[in-house]
């Protein structure tokens, strides 16, 4: 493998980009030398935690009726995936966003709780009137062929 390559991906901040994100997310993780790719469950996991930040720039960043891009930059290294989200919406706390009642599930509200969770980092740094980037970076020495991740 290229000791690091970088993808660079703007698209409207649509729900309707998100499943072509997704399919291309999974195919670069399949493609990854330390055979997460044979694991389907930790795909999975790592395609899901792209897909709530995408998701969450969507719905909560811009909102009903805003529009905005979403500029995303995907980092492979010899040691980790990292997505890189950047957006020009409204920014947030993510220090005032309770963890989820697993006992009382509902929808919504799951999204940063499992980033958090599959991710092995979460950085998120709002400009206030300027971007928000948010940084999530799974150490592919935690990756393993049998799914066992952290």
């Amino acid at each position: 493998m290229e000791p690091e390559f970088r993808v660079k991906i703007e698209v409207p901040a649509k729900i309707l980009m998100l499943r072509p994100l997704g399919v291309f997310v999974r195919s670069l993780i399949q493609q990854l030398p330390v055979n997460i790719g044979e694991s389907s469950e930790l795909t999975d996991r790592v395609e899901l935690a792209f897909s709530e930040a995408f998701t969450n720039i969507c719905r909560h960043a811009y909102g009903a009726g805003r529009q905005g891009p979403a500029l995303i930059e995907i980092i492979v290294t010899p040691d980790k995936l990292e997505f890189v989200f950047i957006d020009y919406g409204q920014g947030f706390d993510p220090d005032k966003i309770q963890c989820p009642n697993l006992d009382e599930p509902r929808e919504g509200g799951l999204g940063l709780w499992l980033m958090k969770q599959v991710m092995d980092e979460y950085h998120y740094h709002s400009e206030e009137g300027e971007r928000n980037v948010l940084r999530l970076i799974k150490r592919l020495s935690t990756m393993t062929a049998t799914g066992q991740d952290k």
